[in-house]
């Protein structure tokens, strides 16, 4: 069994983690695998390029080529992506050469495979989701818009009154390319599982519910003193963490939503607290806490060491699918507090492994936090418990052979 795991980049955000986690997953379990990647940033096992040097060079011209039909929407949402996908493209010829068994896709996009691609893609593909644009005329996150239900038609986020556009048509071509690749749909969360079924695109195909993984001897439980001291961090506050990729420049990160409970704990009169950020520089005069920026952590281990020196993981998403900044920090032992949005339930059980707060409710979150100050024992038990559920659900053993599963099912179909 050969397996090719198709991404855009080998860096980046939650899908390129996913892919490459589940590469190596896979490998422990003796399946051979290899990641296909159009951009690829380091010398990784398994990990191959399917740029040519030509392509290398023409990628920049290709990135504004691709966003051009954007152009006839001068007013649309420039603060949500909108991917096009529409241009011609050879990359299914590289795929085909690989002769792999079974083409496993994540984040395509960045022009990495267009749906002319996807449309010859040869033998089964599977298909992680990693967000929502594989159910939509061209956006990665709805902002509570159900178009996608009817057709995108009337499409918000291209700021269009009319019933045909660049999304409806986008819309109509993804459902003639379904139907010649029939692809079976992995959906991390239930909740992804969930708008895939109700899909006028993808509710007719195989849909099934299998987690992502980490490697959980990396990110593992380490003595917080220790943490703090490598870190240089405060060895007597209580920290409270937060990271995401653009940590306070993405809107759907909820950064603001965070200094906004900050703001009431102060209120409360809660003192010796220090917060900190990774991902993306926070500016520190929007805190009303002191701020240790940590800036973007490229390697796990220092990822692991921060979940490991704060108490307690805030996550106050908007729109999460199954965040691997949640699923890394109860793998750590660290409790979450988050907004119960999206995928989250999956991961944080409320009481168990973590808090659940009503969305967007940065008053209630900061009346927990302030009680997670006070109760250290609680913050204990949440914390193995949490690492209990990562290793029970989450393992790459386990993920690992739910895909070899599923894998094995389609060749023998």
């Amino acid at each position: 069994m050969r397996i090719t795991i198709c991404n855009s980049t080998d860096y980046g955000g939650g899908a390129a983690n996913a892919a490459l986690r589940l590469h190596a997953a896979l490998s422990s379990q003796h399946v051979e695998s290899i990641v296909a990647v159009m951009e690829k940033t380091q010398e990784r096992p398994g990990v191959r390029a399917l740029s040519s040097r030509l392509r290398k060079t023409m990628q920049p011209f290709l990135r504004q080529m691709e966003r051009a039909p954007l152009l006839l929407y001068p007013h649309r949402d420039r603060h949500s992506l909108f991917s096009p996908s529409w241009r011609p493209s050879t990359v299914h010829h590289s795929l085909s050469a690989l002769n792999s068994d079974i083409i496993h896709l994540h984040w395509i996009e960045d022009s990495f495979l267009p749906l002319h691609s996807l449309a010859r893609l040869q033998g089964p593909v599977v298909w992680t989701l990693h967000d929502v644009w594989a159910l939509t005329g061209g956006c990665h996150f709805f902002k509570k818009c159900l178009q996608y239900l009817r057709g995108c038609h009337n499409c918000p986020q291209l700021n269009s009154k009319s019933r045909y556009n660049l999304a409806s048509l986008l819309f109509a071509t993804k459902r003639y390319v379904y139907h010649r690749v029939r692809p079976t749909i992995i959906a991390p969360s239930r909740y992804m599982a969930d708008l895939a079924r109700k899909s006028p695109l993808l509710g007719a195909y195989r849909i099934e519910h299998i987690p992502n993984t980490l490697d959980t001897e990396v990110f593992r439980p380490i003595d917080k003193a220790t943490a703090r001291k490598l870190l240089r961090l405060p060895s007597a506050n209580f920290i409270i963490a937060f990271g995401a990729v653009n940590a306070d420049s993405d809107p759907r990160k909820g950064c603001d939503l965070l200094i906004r409970a900050l703001q009431e704990l102060t209120r409360l009169g809660r003192k010796n607290i220090s917060c900190v950020v990774f991902g993306g520089y926070a500016d520190p005069r929007n805190f009303p806490l002191p701020l240790h920026n940590l800036g973007v952590l490229r390697d796990d281990t220092s990822l692991a060491l921060t979940y490991a020196a704060a108490d307690v993981f805030v996550c106050p998403s908007r729109d999460e699918n199954l965040p691997y900044t949640v699923m890394e920090s109860l793998a750590c032992g660290t409790p979450v507090v988050a907004f119960d949005i999206g995928g989250m339930a999956d991961l944080v059980e409320h009481g168990k492994t973590g808090l659940l707060i009503p969305p967007y409710d940065s008053g209630e979150m900061a009346v927990q936090l302030s009680a997670l100050m006070d109760v250290n024992p609680l913050r204990q038990a949440l914390g193995e418990a949490a690492r209990e559920k990562i290793l029970a659900e989450y393992a790459p053993e386990i993920i690992a052979l739910r895909h070899k599963k599923l894998y094995q099912e389609l060749l023998n179909q």
